[in-house]
């Protein structure tokens, strides 16, 4: 079997969420085909991913595609950026390395996460994720403490036993708030506490609640907000600072008495190493789709286990992104929780993948399907950039 042909699709500007996603398709010569996704579709840049992909894809073409640790390696160490690591190159590595293990899958009619080892995990503990633009079809920010409370309680009635959400990014008109550096003036500590405690007597004791921060406070503002919300037992306390000074983190830790998760933003085994080594973080989080895809997740995942760090895919894309972070997180020992975001319940996504895999009263189970168990609908070849390399 040969790779023929790679497609890339950069889709158009969704209405809602403002994002476009980045999808790949690898054809070939036997019919089989695999898809992929990029992690790099939001905030401003993803165009570079479209880049770097049509840039690797030509290192494929006549490549055997169950060859994944080959090629993983030919793009990393030959094409002297590869080695230079950073968000660019491993989402375009991730997404090219997700359709391979697709067409795997397909080939020997088996689920991928049989050739990651199986299941670990029969089904998959669940969290509702970004809270903070409400919980439904349609997506907007919230401002007053109360709303916050309503979305919560939207998720619960759903099933789901934990939930995360942002208390600091908006002020209390929904407005975002443009600096959460060094001290915190009193009004935005007594907003976000003021929050976290609405939630937690609307939710009750028995629900987890994860508190998200995005990397827009630093280390003061982290430590001093943490210390504020202690009392409300908080699940984990993820993205607290730039991950670019490993040392900073550490520094947090100490001070913290709640989990830090991290790792949306740091990507491959040797980008988590330092945090390993300082042991700062306790729940990672890396993206599959920017990582630098399965064969690099189930690296890194190894590599934390030796640390006692347990594993949460990042999972902020389509349902292809979705359905290949259940296969990886059912195949490691490792595994905490999934994080199902806010935007798989827009219409705007969900019409872009053939299936639209949603948890069941705050639980998953992997698809069962050959490879990932997704497809693509023609509503992304419809609406989106489109490459062609063969």
């Amino acid at each position: 079997m040969k790779i023929t042909q790679i497609e890339i699709f950069h889709v158009h500007k969704l209405p809602q969420s403002g994002q476009r996603p980045i999808l790949v398709k690898i054809s070939t010569d036997s019919g089989i085909y695999g898809v992929g996704e990029a992690g790099m579709a939001y905030g401003v840049g993803g165009s570079g991913a479209v880049g770097v992909i049509k840039d690797f894809a030509g290192l494929l073409i006549g490549q055997d595609p169950f060859n994944t640790e080959a090629i993983w390696e030919k793009i990393f160490k030959k094409t002297f950026w590869g080695q230079g690591g950073g968000t660019v190159i491993f989402s375009g590595i991730s997404a090219l390395d997700i359709a391979l293990w697709d067409i795997k899958g397909k080939a020997l009619n088996v689920p991928v996460y049989q050739l990651l080892g199986g299941k670990c995990h029969k089904d998959l503990r669940v969290y509702a994720s970004q809270l903070q633009f409400g919980w439904g079809k349609t997506r907007g920010a919230r401002g007053a403490k109360e709303e916050y409370a309503v979305e919560a309680e939207k998720a619960v009635a759903e099933g789901y036993d934990a939930i995360k959400i942002d208390v600091l990014a908006h002020d209390r008109t929904g407005k975002k708030i443009s600096r959460l550096e060094g001290p915190l003036t009193n009004d935005i500590i007594r907003m976000g506490v003021e929050r976290v405690a609405i939630i937690r007597q609307t939710v009750g004791e028995n629900v987890d609640i994860i508190i998200e921060n995005h990397a827009n406070t630093d280390l003061v503002s982290a430590i001093q907000f943490a210390r504020a919300i202690e009392q409300y037992n908080i699940l984990f306390y993820e993205e607290i600072n730039t991950p670019l000074n490993p040392s900073l983190l550490k520094k947090a830790r100490e001070k913290i008495n709640i989990p830090i998760a991290s790792g949306e933003r740091i990507y491959s085994r040797w980008g988590y190493l330092p945090f390993f080594q300082d042991r700062s973080i306790d729940v990672i989080q890396p993206d599959l789709g920017s990582c630098g895809g399965f064969t690099e997740f189930k690296k890194i995942a190894d590599m934390a286990h030796t640390y006692e760090v347990t594993v949460q895919a990042h999972v902020a894309g389509t349902g292809v992104a979705e359905a290949a972070a259940l296969h990886i997180e059912t195949a490691i020992p490792n595994f905490c929780i999934h994080e199902h975001h806010q935007k798989t319940l827009l219409p705007e996504y969900q019409e872009l993948c053939l299936y639209n895999y949603q948890p069941q009263h705050g639980r998953y189970t992997v698809p069962e399907l050959p490879g990932i168990g997704q497809d693509i609908t023609e509503k992304v070849q419809q609406n989106a950039d489109y490459i062609v390399v063969k």
